[in-house]
């Protein structure tokens, strides 16, 4: 087991959770989180997550 890797999908999944909570309002999502909005968006891209389309 690699912490490293273990840390970045337990955040991968925490950002996820909180963008489906808000419905991908990432001001209320990064609120969520305690985090900044700009720092969430990196947070995103680091992750390569998208919004599904409905």
């Amino acid at each position: 087991i690699c912490l490293s890797s273990a840390v970045t999908e337990f955040e991968k999944a925490l950002i996820l959770q909180s963008l489906e909570k808000t419905e991908w309002v990432k001001n209320k999502a990064a609120k969520l989180l305690h985090l900044n909005r700009t720092t969430l968006v990196e947070k995103i891209k680091r992750h390569h997550l998208h919004q599904m389309s409905a």
